[in-house]
C-alpha cells in the first residue's frame, strides 16, 4: 500500500475516533447546570406588594410577598408566602387568597402551592373560605383553577370535592368531582 494511502485512512480514523469519543465536549448534565447557574435575578425584594390598575385607574388586584425573586429572561417572579387580593369594578377587596410559595409569569398568571387558603373578605358571601394545595390564578380574567383536592367552607356547610374552576368576576365556582358534603345546620332558637 501507498504509504500517503496509509496516513489518509489513519487520520480519517483518528478524527472519526474524536468526533464519536468527544473528549473536549461540555455533556448534556454539565451545560443544563451552567445553564441554571447563568440565570441569575434581576431583583429580589422583601416585602414588596405589587398593585395593578385597570384601564379606568381602579385598583385590580394586588400581590404582597415575604419575597419575590424577578428573572426577566424566563418571565418568572418567585414568591415566598405570597398573598393575593382581587379588587373588582370598584367594590372592594373580595377575596384574599394566601399560600406557602408561588410564581408569576410574563402571562399574567399566578401559580400558587402549598397550604393555600382563599378567603371571602365580604361578611354577605355564602362561600367564607377555599383550601387547596395548587391553584393557577389568571389575573386577567379574573379565574381560578386547580385539580386538587378542595375543601370549602361556608357558613353551615363543608363540601369536599376534586378540582374546581372559579371565576371571581362573575361570582362562580364550579366544582370538577363531589366527594363530599357535611351540612351542620343550625340549632333553632329556644323559646
Amino acid at each position: 500500500m501507498n504509504r500517503n494511502l496509509v496516513l489518509i485512512i489513519g487520520g480519517i480514523f483518528v478524527i472519526a475516533a474524536l468526533l464519536f469519543w468527544r473528549p473536549f465536549a461540555v455533556s448534556d448534565d454539565q451545560q443544563e447546570q451552567q445553564g441554571y447557574r447563568e440565570i441569575k435575578p434581576d431583583f429580589t425584594a422583601q416585602g414588596l406588594i405589587v398593585r395593578v390598575y385597570d384601564s379606568n385607574g381602579e385598583l385590580d388586584h394586588r400581590i404582597a410577598a415575604d419575597e419575590m425573586t424577578h428573572y426577566s429572561p424566563i418571565g418568572l417572579t418567585e414568591l415566598t408566602a405570597p398573598t393575593y387580593i382581587t379588587q373588582i369594578d370598584g367594590q372592594g377587596a373580595l377575596w384574599q387568597v394566601q399560600a406557602e410559595q408561588g410564581s408569576f409569569y410574563a402571562d399574567k398568571s399566578l401559580v400558587l402551592e402549598r397550604n393555600i387558603e382563599m378567603i371571602s373578605l365580604s361578611s354577605a358571601e355564602f362561600i367564607k373560605r377555599i383550601e387547596t394545595s395548587y391553584l393557577t390564578i389568571d389575573t386577567l380574567q379574573e379565574t381560578v383553577e386547580t385539580e386538587q383536592p378542595v375543601v370549602i367552607i361556608g357558613r353551615d356547610f363543608t363540601v369536599k370535592g376534586e378540582g374546581m374552576r372559579a371565576d371571581m368576576r362573575a361570582q362562580t365556582l364550579e366544582m370538577t368531582r363531589h366527594v363530599e358534603t357535611i351540612y351542620t345546620g343550625r340549632s333553632p332558637a329556644r323559646p
